[in-house]
C-alpha cells in the first residue's frame, strides 16, 4: 500500500489528511494552476490514472482511466490539461494522449504518437507543447515534434544527434491581476472583434487578388486591340491581292477557369472567376 498525504496550513494549526492507493504508485503530478493531481499506479506495462480534487475532502475526478501506456504526466503550466507519456519506453510505442481535466470527469482531446519519445516541454503560455526524442536516450530517429494543447500536430522536425530541446523563458506580465480577471470575463468581445479584423484582413487580400488579376485583364486586353488592329491591315492587304471575295468565318470561345472556392456570408459559397 502506499499512502500521501495532504497538508495545509490554517490558523489552528496543520491538520494532515491521509487517503489510499491501494496499488503501487509510479508517479504523482499536481496541477501548478488548480487543486487537482495526477496519480499513476500499477506495475510496469499495466497502469492506471487516476485524478483527485483537494476540497473539504480529497474526491476523485470521474473514474480511473485503466490500462494506459504511461509512466509520465506532464501539466500545462495553466493547469488544467495534461499529457500522459510514456518516456524512454519502447514499449509504450511513444504514445501521447491529450486530456481536459477542468470538467467532472477527465476528456480525452486527442490520442498520438512519437516513437521512442524521451521528453515532453510545455511552452511558458500553455499553448504548445513538444515532444522529443533526443540522442542521450536514443541514436535513431532523434528529433522533436510540435503539438497545440489539444494535441494536433503542428510541426515535426528530424536532428540528427539532437540534444535538448527547450523553451525561451517568458517575461511576467505587465498585466495587473485585476486586468487579467477582465481579459478572461470579457474574453468572447475579444474573440469577437478579433474575428472581424480577420475577415477585414481576409477581404483586403481577395481586393488585392482582384485589383492584380483586373490589371493583367487590361493588359491582355490593350493587347488584343493592337493585335485586332493589325489584323485589319492585314486583311486589308490580302483582299488587295486576291482576285476572288473570300468570305472568312470566326468562332469566338469563351473559356473559363476554376480558380478558388470561398465561403461567402450571403451564400454556402461563391466562385471567383478568373477575372
Amino acid at each position: 500500500k502506499q499512502w500521501y498525504q495532504r497538508r495545509v496550513a490554517i490558523t489552528a494549526g496543520i491538520p494532515v489528511e491521509n487517503f489510499e492507493i491501494k496499488s503501487k504508485v509510479m508517479s504523482l503530478s499536481w496541477d501548478p494552476k488548480g487543486p487537482r493531481f495526477a496519480v499513476i499506479q500499477g506495475e510496469q506495462g499495466r497502469t492506471d490514472v487516476s485524478f483527485f480534487k483537494i476540497g473539504e475532502k480529497i474526491l476523485p475526478i470521474g473514474k480511473t482511466l485503466t490500462n494506459k501506456k504511461c509512466n509520465c504526466i506532464k501539466w500545462s503550466p495553466l493547469g488544467q490539461y495534461c499529457v500522459l507519456a510514456g518516456l524512454n519506453n519502447i514499449s509504450f510505442d511513444g504514445v501521447l494522449e491529450f486530456w481536459d481535466i477542468g470538467g467532472d470527469a477527465p476528456t480525452l482531446m486527442n490520442e498520438a504518437s512519437h516513437f521512442m519519445v524521451t521528453n515532453i516541454a510545455w511552452d511558458p503560455t500553455g499553448r504548445y507543447v513538444c515532444s522529443s526524442n533526443t540522442y542521450g536516450g536514443h541514436s535513431v530517429e532523434n528529433g522533436y515534434n510540435m503539438w497545440n494543447f489539444q494535441g494536433s500536430k503542428v510541426f515535426e522536425a528530424s536532428l540528427e544527434g539532437f540534444i535538448q530541446f527547450q523553451w525561451r523563458p517568458r517575461p511576467p506580465t505587465l498585466l495587473r491581476e485585476k486586468d487579467i480577471k477582465d481579459v478572461k470575463k470579457n474574453m468572447k468581445s475579444y474573440t469577437r472583434d478579433f474575428e472581424i479584423k480577420d475577415k477585414l484582413s481576409q477581404s483586403k487580400a481577395s481586393k488585392e487578388l482582384i485589383e492584380k488579376r483586373r490589371a493583367v485583364y487590361d493588359e491582355f486586353m490593350t493587347y488584343r486591340r493592337k493585335k485586332e488592329k493589325d489584323l485589319e491591315v492585314l486583311k486589308l492587304q490580302y483582299s488587295e491581292l486576291r482576285t476572288e471575295v473570300v468570305e472568312e468565318e470566326y468562332v469566338e470561345e469563351t473559356v473559363e477557369f476554376f480558380m478558388k472556392k470561398e465561403k461567402s456570408t450571403d451564400c454556402d459559397s461563391a466562385l471567383i472567376p478568373l477575372l
